[in-house]
């Protein structure tokens, strides 16, 4: 039969009768599914499948093996037919094309495609203006915050910033239908959106959504959202300057390394404010401080006047921020940032995460000099076999050359400017954006191959102490470079001396076996001769 039919159908019909489905439209109302597909086609077609055209286009992953789960139904209908009934569908299945193929004479005849058109609506979630949730507090639930400006009562005045909400939810086709409901009770607000000042703190919030899958009745409602005062942290005060002005702080700001500084920071706000440490160093990079940050901060609670019944639900705290000055990493500006967590985004914060505000301390740590965080490098000329090897360090205050600061080859000392055999103290440069780092320059002209089995370091030192820092140029120079991949002239040397004494060895042992040998026969032969004459005898 050429002109065998294959057709996409909601119910098993003959093929005959059958009005074939240019679109396949599965509903989610929950997790569930409520259509049912089929495939029916004639004698004597077999092996009826569905089959996804463009889903490897599309990157569609899971589709494939949820038409592959179709059953045959054939023996109990009486003609060929498939039923495919899903338990879950996917949103990006949308748009897909399908077709139903059977098999016939060798060959394959394929139904007329049809497209996948997924409709679903998911549970709503209430989300401010730039779409981010509420804040989730343990035990307490969702809150939003609106603007509580307080005035000489303790109360919240009307004049503080509005807040708008919005009903977000996933859905296809796109939701149109919105409700508001403020204590369980529908509100005005029929939009998407809803504008609320302080009249709405102490009250909760939800928002439903409907597309056209659900009765008025049955609209998904969103979680509730306790809507709370917010009141801007701030920062009451700190003993920056306090710190500044006794030990172990020296004049300009200096303090050596290995002390201990204590650093406050008193804040208030509702939420609960939180405090966020930070530090400028001197090349102008923003890090956090080396303190416990946020939520996970040292906190302290401080009694506070109240005025007003919604005075109370402002908090006052003290954080404090402890470090040991242990490197020149500490050196820089550092301020605090009273910051309030009102949604999932980004924390406000005054002053901003990145750029301190009127209140500062200013530390310049001073000690030994000690390596930099920067490795050792190496600098390879391409025309030629000279180097330039970078040794960086930081010292507070600097070396003072020639005697403070030399590099160590062999048990030698070469000074800025000095040459020793092909090594020359070519440099000692301030870096360009730490001001207490420096970088030693040492000149290798030419490079030869016994240099990487040289001892070498730079040995720098102040009125805090010294340090030395050891140079592998094996490593700098090494792995897969020629010039460590040969072996050294000397080592060849005494390979060669080896085996020449090796081979002269085995050819006096071959020779005194061969005399053994000689010796030997002529001692038979004189036997054998004396035998024979005895013979004659």
């Amino acid at each position: 039969m050429v002109g065998a039919q294959v057709k996409i159908t909601e119910q098993p019909f003959l093929v005959s009768n059958a009005q074939h489905l240019n679109q396949i439209v599965w509903t989610m109302i929950g997790n569930t599914i409520k259509e049912s597909i089929y495939c029916v086609s004639e004698a004597p077609v077999s092996q009826l499948r569905f089959v996804c055209l463009d889903c490897e286009q599309k990157n569609i992953t899971d589709m494939v093996p949820a038409l592959n789960s179709a059953q045959d139904l054939t023996r109990s209908a009486g003609f060929p037919t498939v039923v495919l009934k899903l338990s879950t569908v996917s949103a990006n299945w949308t748009g897909a094309t399908v077709v139903c193929q059977a098999a016939l004479n060798g060959g394959t005849v394929d139904s007329a495609p049809a497209t996948v058109d997924v409709r679903y609506l998911r549970q709503p979630h209430v989300v401010d203006s730039s779409g981010q949730g509420p804040v989730l507090i343990p035990s307490q639930g969702y809150r939003f915050y609106v603007e509580c400006q307080r005035g000489a009562d303790g109360f919240c005045n009307q004049s503080g910033r509005r807040k708008t909400l919005r009903c977000n939810v996933q859905s296809h086709p796109p939701a149109t239908t919105f409700r508001w409901l403020k204590n369980g009770v529908a509100t005005s607000g029929n939009g998407a959106e809803i504008t609320i000042g302080t009249e709405m703190i102490g009250h909760s919030l939800q928002c439903t959504a409907n597309n056209g899958l659900y009765a008025d009745i049955e609209m998904p409602t969103s979680q509730a959202v306790q809507i709370d005062p917010y009141s801007t942290a701030r920062i009451v005060s700190d003993n920056f300057q306090t710190v500044q002005q006794l030990a172990p702080f020296q004049a300009g700001n200096r303090i050596e390394m290995n002390n201990d500084v204590n650093l406050q920071c008193v804040i208030e706000g509702n939420p609960r404010p939180v405090v966020y440490w930070k530090l400028r160093r001197n090349n102008g990079q923003i890090v956090d401080a080396p303190c416990p940050q946020g939520y996970d901060g040292n906190y302290q609670e401080m009694q506070m006047n109240t005025l007003g019944s919604l005075q109370s639900s402002m908090m006052r705290l003290k954080s404090t921020c402890t470090m040991r000055v242990s490197n020149y990493s500490y050196s820089g500006q550092y301020w605090c940032s009273a910051c309030s967590v009102v949604s999932q985004g980004q924390p406000e914060c005054s002053p901003s995460l990145d750029t301190p505000g009127s209140s500062v301390l200013n530390m310049q740590v001073q000690g030994a000099p000690m390596q930099s965080e920067v490795p050792i490098t190496i600098e390879q000329m391409p025309n030629n076999n000279n180097a330039v090897i970078a040794v960086h360090y930081c010292a507070e205050p600097a070396p003072r050359p020639p005697r403070e600061i030399v590099f160590n080859i062999d048990q030698n000392d070469i000074q800025i400017g000095q040459r020793w055999e092909n090594f020359r103290f070519e440099s000692n440069l301030q870096n360009n954006t730490v001001a207490n780092c420096f970088s030693a320059r040492l000149q290798i002209a030419p490079v030869r191959e016994e240099d990487q089995y040289r001892t070498i370091y730079l040995k720098v030192q102040n009125q805090f102490g010294s340090k030395q820092i050891p140079i592998s140029l094996d490593s700098l120079l090494g792995g897969g470079s020629a010039l460590s991949s040969r072996l050294s002239v000397w080592w060849i040397i005494l390979i060669v001396l080896a085996a020449l004494v090796f081979a002269s060895c085995c050819l006096a042992a071959i020779c005194r076996k061969k005399l053994s040998c000689f010796s030997g026969v002529k001692k038979g032969h004189e036997d054998y001769s004396d035998a024979k004459s005895g013979m004659g005898k």
